[in-house]
């Protein structure tokens, strides 16, 4: 589904991420982690064509991003930022902007088809009752979805999510990583999402990539990559890694400094 090959971006021709390589496969749910600054989110931009690469190369079902045009790269791929939109709109207008790549020219209004299509993604995110309501009146968890609504509206078989749960409780965290695994099973997507919750990314992900200083440190399983000597060694903090006894994940927990002073003078 999704091939970098030896990428290289970032900003003001300084590169953040330098020679990162991963292979994304069909219907995958993939998790980047890493520390605060070490590229995770001037990656997810790089794959979402809001930035270009430097060097390197990027492949989406085996085309190169570059000689995808833009309608068609809207068609397939669809993105959940950190960002959310000022404007005055409803639910119902906000989602319905996912079906813009599927306007025909001089199309200015929804189709009786694109207005069924955000319908039944307004449903399976449970905010049709929200449809009315204008999107700056939602909460956080609210507004998640209504992006995520709008995302699936596109109708993509990729979707690249920037830290879903951020700001979020646990509560709204599980209904939102919940809701993004059975659309993934039921739809048949492939997802690439930045997470700083190593132990979310842990339950829900299938495989991780760990980024640290802007390279690739560790792919793999959720068993392969959240190890402790691993975490430990790019996170320079003493953790303990468990296993849930319920998901048979692995599971991260943190020592405070304060215990290891104690650990160490008993």
């Amino acid at each position: 589904m999704l091939e970098i090959e030896a990428l290289t971006c970032g900003y003001d021709k300084k590169a953040v991420v330098s020679s990162v390589s991963v292979e994304v496969k069909s219907g995958e749910f993939f998790g980047v982690i890493g520390p605060n600054g070490s590229g995770k989110t001037t990656l997810l931009r790089a794959l979402s064509r809001v930035i270009q690469p430097m060097s390197g190369k990027i492949f989406l079902d085996k085309k190169e991003f570059g000689s995808i045009s833009l309608q068609d790269f809207s068609r397939g791929v669809a993105v959940v930022s950190q960002l959310f939109p000022l404007a005055q709109l409803t639910v119902e207008e906000f989602v319905l902007l996912g079906r813009i790549p599927y306007f025909g020219r001089m199309q200015f209004i929804e189709s009786r088809h694109d207005r069924e299509v955000a319908y039944q993604c307004m449903e399976l995110t449970d905010v049709l009752r929200l449809k009315d309501k204008p999107i700056q009146h939602l909460s956080g968890g609210e507004r998640q979805l209504v992006q995520i609504a709008r995302a699936f509206t596109q109708e993509p078989k990729l979707v690249l999510l920037d830290e879903p749960t951020a700001h979020l409780d646990i509560t709204h965290q599980v209904a939102i990583m919940d809701l993004l695994k059975k659309l993934v099973r039921e739809l048949n997507l492939t997802v690439v999402m930045v997470l700083h919750d190593l132990n979310l990314a842990s339950e829900y992900c299938d495989r991780l990539t760990l980024i640290s200083q802007g390279t690739v440190y560790k792919t793999g399983t959720p068993w392969e990559v959240i190890d402790y000597r691993v975490i430990e060694k790019v996170y320079q903090t003493v953790v303990v890694v468990n296993q849930n006894p319920i998901s048979a994940k692995p599971h991260v927990l943190i020592v405070p400094g304060e215990e290891l002073i104690k650990n160490k003078r008993g």
